[in-house]
């Protein structure tokens, strides 16, 4: 090019490798003003490696740098990409123009570090599908789980979470779906569950679990809170509710029960919550009667009105917010865990809870101590940060990926909270910038 004073080079790498001269060039480039109406062009970079007096290769490569503003580009006949665990999300478009010097000046270390990982889902069958075709792996989840723990422990993280989702709800048909059968007297769900907990006793800290659908297609909610631990309380109407916290140093971590209002494991006759549950699905629904779990003919996220999810009672409404307000009074960060996805923009539709907006409004009240929302039911994954400043965050299943084991471990600071993913599951940085200073008002 004639002139280069449009445009700034903030890289040029150039790698010889192997016999063949093999070249990477990798030019990044910005524009400081306005382009000439003919463009410009960027460049030329020829490579070569002399072997003894042998010249072993040589390499040309033209990179176009086109008329419109900030853009770069990768010209390489061998590029490696990083791994996914290697990729972070940033915190905010500014660190770009953070000075150099503090960029290199090394991190704080974490207040703590959690481990965490979703829908499990095991069962001791052979490999097969979802009902919509997507490839399960059902006794290497179990592995995974194994493994996941084995190195929460070898870490020493403070605490784990489990976003629910344990076992799967294939366990009740183990012969049907390829399995060995269950010793005599063995209850399908308890015999599949006691070999997740043997994998989950390689680490010796706090777990604080959830639980899903799958868990309820199993077992009671009685032997949920027994075999796992969940804090079940006994509503006026007689129906258990599993909702809780736990603090850990500043940081309380608020755990919903998405299964508050829900048809799973509820007394037909008696249970309040399920009448409840059934009028909901009917009114929103048309397939309630003949499939309750099938969303067809449903749009958007309206999706989410079918049986294998369900909605937040009102007294678990009321005692969330109390609980945020406590953690507002004494100046606490707060993490919401539940099973369910609770904005639509982090999730599909159809694996939201019923009355996600119910729980929205009140998470966007405190939204000054609530710092993010993190969740599984939804296998792919998914993240949004939400106008409040809140971040969703839904975590990749365990079951899906294979030879890969999915799972995470999160480093609590004081501005941020650090996803380090492993297998399938993303790294990401989610900052605390919308968490204000608490005025005596507020407080």
């Amino acid at each position: 090019p004639t002139s280069f004073s449009t445009a700034h080079i903030l890289l040029l790498s150039v790698r010889c490798c192997s016999p063949s001269a093999e070249l990477s060039c990798i030019i990044f480039s910005r524009a400081s003003t306005s382009y000439s109406s003919s463009g410009e062009i960027l460049g030329m970079v020829g490579v070569w490696r002399l072997r003894s007096t042998v010249v072993s290769a040589l390499s040309l490569y033209f990179l176009l740098f086109f008329t419109a503003g900030g853009h770069s580009f990768l010209l390489s006949n061998n590029i490696h990409h990083r791994s996914r665990q290697e990729v972070m999300v940033p915190r905010s478009a500014d660190d770009f123009d953070q000075d150099s010097s503090e960029n290199c000046e090394p991190s704080p270390p974490p207040k703590f570090t959690v481990g965490v990982i979703a829908d499990i889902q095991y069962a001791p069958i052979p490999d097969g599908t979802s009902y919509t075709g997507t490839p399960r792996f059902y006794r290497h989840a179990l592995e995974v789980a194994k493994h996941a723990f084995q190195h929460f422990e070898e870490e020493k993280v403070d605490l784990v979470i489990n976003l629910g989702d344990t076992i799967d709800g294939k366990c009740q048909d183990i012969e049907l779906h390829g399995g060995d059968p269950v010793p005599d007297g063995e209850d399908p769900g308890h015999y599949s569950l006691n070999h997740v907990m043997e994998a989950l006793s390689a680490y010796k800290g706090r777990v604080l679990h959830t639980y899903g659908n799958h868990c309820l297609y199993n077992l009671h909610r009685k032997d949920l809170q027994e075999r796992l631990g969940i804090q079940f309380t006994e509503e006026p109407c007689g129906d258990l509710v599993g909702y809780y916290d736990f603090v850990q140093e500043d940081v309380r971590f608020v755990v919903l029960d998405a299964y508050d209002v829900a048809i799973m494991q509820r007394c037909e006759l008696s249970s309040k919550k399920r009448k409840q549950a059934a009028e909901i699905l009917r009114e929103n629904n048309p397939n309630f009667d003949a499939n309750m779990n099938s969303p067809e003919g449903l749009q958007g996220t309206q999706r989410r009105f079918v049986g294998f999810n369900g909605g937040v009672g009102p007294l678990q409404l009321e005692w969330l917010r109390k609980t945020l307000m406590r953690a507002r009074q004494e100046r606490q960060k707060v993490v919401i865990l539940s099973h369910n996805p609770i904005l639509p923009e982090s999730s599909s539709p159809v694996c939201l809870i019923w009355n996600y907006d119910e729980v929205l409004t009140i998470l966007r009240e405190f939204s000054d101590v609530v710092v993010a929302s993190l969740c599984g039911h939804a296998h792919k994954g998914g993240y949004c940060r939400d106008h409040s400043g809140i971040h969703f965050r839904v975590f990749e299943a365990a079951l899906e990926n294979r030879p890969e084991r999915t799972y995470a471990m999160v480093d609590i600071h004081d501005d941020r909270l650090v996803v380090r993913g492993f297998g399938n599951c993303e790294s990401a940085e989610y900052d605390f910038s919308h968490c204000k200073e608490m005025t005596p008002s507020r407080i």
